[in-house]
Protein backbone atom coordinates (compact mmCIF):
# COMPACT_ATOMS: atom_id res chain seq x y z
CA UNK A 1 0.00 0.00 0.00
CA UNK A 2 2.77 2.46 0.84
CA UNK A 3 4.04 1.99 -2.72
CA UNK A 4 0.74 3.43 -3.95
CA UNK A 5 0.08 6.26 -1.51
CA UNK A 6 3.40 6.84 0.23
CA UNK A 7 4.37 6.53 3.88
CA UNK A 8 6.66 8.13 6.41
CA UNK A 9 9.61 6.21 7.77
CA UNK A 10 9.53 5.06 11.37
CA UNK A 11 12.21 4.54 13.99
CA UNK A 12 12.33 2.99 17.46
CA UNK A 13 14.51 3.06 20.60
CA UNK A 14 15.74 6.60 19.99
CA UNK A 15 17.14 8.91 22.66
CA UNK A 16 14.67 10.67 24.91
CA UNK A 17 14.32 14.43 24.78
CA UNK A 18 14.43 14.76 21.00
CA UNK A 19 12.86 17.67 19.16
CA UNK A 20 9.61 16.82 17.35
CA UNK A 21 7.03 18.29 15.01
CA UNK A 22 3.57 16.88 15.78
CA UNK A 23 0.55 17.03 13.47
CA UNK A 24 -3.16 16.60 14.01
CA UNK A 25 -6.71 17.70 13.32
CA UNK A 26 -7.92 18.86 16.74
CA UNK A 27 -11.70 19.17 16.92
CA UNK A 28 -12.37 20.43 20.45
CA UNK A 29 -12.61 24.23 20.83
CA UNK A 30 -11.01 26.47 19.81
CA UNK A 31 -10.35 24.16 16.84
CA UNK A 32 -12.89 22.72 14.37
CA UNK A 33 -11.16 19.54 13.17
CA UNK A 34 -11.14 20.90 9.64
CA UNK A 35 -7.56 22.14 9.38
CA UNK A 36 -4.19 20.51 9.95
CA UNK A 37 -2.39 21.92 12.97
CA UNK A 38 1.18 21.37 14.11
CA UNK A 39 3.33 21.78 17.21
CA UNK A 40 7.08 21.87 17.58
CA UNK A 41 9.33 21.42 20.58
CA UNK A 42 11.70 19.38 22.68
CA UNK A 43 10.24 16.39 24.50
CA UNK A 44 10.31 16.07 28.28
CA UNK A 45 9.45 13.15 30.54
CA UNK A 46 6.00 12.52 32.02
CA UNK A 47 6.25 14.68 35.18
CA UNK A 48 4.16 12.22 37.18
CA UNK A 49 6.07 9.12 36.12
CA UNK A 50 2.73 7.50 35.19
CA UNK A 51 4.06 6.38 31.82
CA UNK A 52 7.17 6.31 29.67
CA UNK A 53 5.49 8.94 27.49
CA UNK A 54 7.09 12.26 26.66
CA UNK A 55 5.44 15.66 26.28
CA UNK A 56 6.04 18.52 23.88
CA UNK A 57 4.73 22.10 23.94
CA UNK A 58 1.39 21.92 22.12
CA UNK A 59 -2.07 23.48 22.27
CA UNK A 60 -3.87 20.84 20.19
CA UNK A 61 -7.09 19.54 21.74
CA UNK A 62 -9.22 16.41 21.47
CA UNK A 63 -9.45 14.97 18.00
CA UNK A 64 -5.73 15.21 17.34
CA UNK A 65 -4.98 11.79 18.85
CA UNK A 66 -3.00 9.50 16.60
CA UNK A 67 -1.39 12.32 14.65
CA UNK A 68 2.30 11.64 13.96
CA UNK A 69 5.34 13.00 15.77
CA UNK A 70 8.19 13.48 13.33
CA UNK A 71 11.77 13.85 14.58
CA UNK A 72 13.05 17.34 13.81
CA UNK A 73 11.50 20.39 12.26
CA UNK A 74 8.94 19.43 9.63
CA UNK A 75 7.33 16.40 8.06
CA UNK A 76 10.42 14.94 6.40
CA UNK A 77 11.85 13.29 9.53
CA UNK A 78 11.18 9.79 10.78
CA UNK A 79 8.00 9.15 12.77
CA UNK A 80 8.76 8.30 16.39
CA UNK A 81 5.51 8.80 18.37
CA UNK A 82 1.88 9.93 18.08
CA UNK A 83 -0.41 12.43 19.82
CA UNK A 84 -1.90 10.55 22.72
CA UNK A 85 -3.03 12.46 25.82
CA UNK A 86 -2.73 15.52 28.00
CA UNK A 87 -3.09 16.17 31.72
CA UNK A 88 -5.86 18.60 32.72
CA UNK A 89 -3.52 20.47 35.06
CA UNK A 90 -0.60 20.82 32.60
CA UNK A 91 -1.55 23.41 29.99
CA UNK A 92 -0.36 23.28 26.40
CA UNK A 93 1.48 19.96 26.54
CA UNK A 94 0.76 16.94 24.34
CA UNK A 95 2.08 13.55 25.43
CA UNK A 96 3.02 10.70 23.15
CA UNK A 97 4.23 7.17 23.88
CA UNK A 98 7.91 6.31 23.78
CA UNK A 99 8.48 3.97 20.84
CA UNK A 100 10.74 1.34 22.36
CA UNK A 101 11.20 -2.38 21.80
CA UNK A 102 7.61 -3.38 22.61
CA UNK A 103 6.17 -1.05 19.97
CA UNK A 104 8.92 -2.04 17.53
CA UNK A 105 8.13 -5.75 17.95
CA UNK A 106 4.42 -5.07 17.45
CA UNK A 107 5.17 -3.04 14.30
CA UNK A 108 7.39 -5.81 12.90
CA UNK A 109 4.75 -8.47 13.61
CA UNK A 110 1.99 -6.40 12.00
CA UNK A 111 4.17 -5.74 8.96
CA UNK A 112 4.85 -9.42 8.34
Amino acid sequence: MSDSVGASGVTFNQSRGLTYTAYGYPAAPPFTGETLQSCYGTASADPYGQSQSQGIPCDMTGGSSGGPWMIGNGSSGLQNSVNSFGYNNIANTMFGPYWGSVIENTYVAASA
